[in-house]
């Protein structure tokens, strides 16, 4: 199949309150990946947004399944 998938890391220490934050961040990044037509052409500038707009890093891979 050798299907393209995005492996994404967003680190968060280990509390309630800060999972929840977590989740809610990667709710909004999975939302703008959706909305473009091809993220695969467009991730980097997605990623360095996200990075900007809210200091946090993430790691991500691109990996074929």
């Amino acid at each position: 199949m050798m299907k393209t998938v995005l492996i994404v890391n967003l680190e968060v220490k280990d509390n309630h309150e800060e999972a929840a934050i977590g989740a809610r961040l990667t709710f909004d990044l999975c939302q703008e990946i959706e909305r473009t037509e091809s993220w695969e052409d467009s991730i980097d500038d997605i990623v360095i947004n996200f990075e900007k707009q809210l200091r946090r890093k993430l790691l991500y891979s691109i990996s074929f399944y």
